[in-house]
């Protein structure tokens, strides 16, 4: 029986390791990603010509969402996780969805602030 990954993060280290783990061990995990964005992973350091209008979401997305389902994996995009609960091993969305794991893989990332 396969254990259960969660990923809470869908940016580009949680990802990457997941490639790495799926090299290694393809067949151990049921995943789940869960992402607060609406999108799939995408190359972050590209933003700034998204943001100018030179490139689209679209030209700077890493793993489709048919790379997700090819791979097995539950992608749940756009509903952050509001809930860990390490008793019960599970984590809860802002939406409801729960998704029981036996391992858990938080990445995700930081959010940059200017200190007074």
């Amino acid at each position: 029986m396969k254990q259960k990954l969660v990923l809470i993060g869908n940016g580009m280290a949680g990802v990457r390791t997941l490639e790495e783990l799926l090299k290694l061990a393809p067949d151990s995990y049921e995943i789940t990603v869960f992402g607060a964005e609406p999108h799939p992973n995408y190359n972050r350091i590209m933003l700034s010509p998204v943001l100018a209008g030179e490139k689209t979401i679209d030209d700077i997305i890493l793993n489709s969402r048919e790379w997700y389902a090819e791979k097995g994996i539950r992608l749940i995009s756009g509903d952050p996780v509001v809930e860990i609960n390490r008793a019960r091993r599970h984590v809860r969305t802002r939406d409801g969805v729960v998704a029981g794991y036996d391992r858990l893989l938080i990445a995700t990332g930081s959010n940059p602030f200017i200190i007074p």
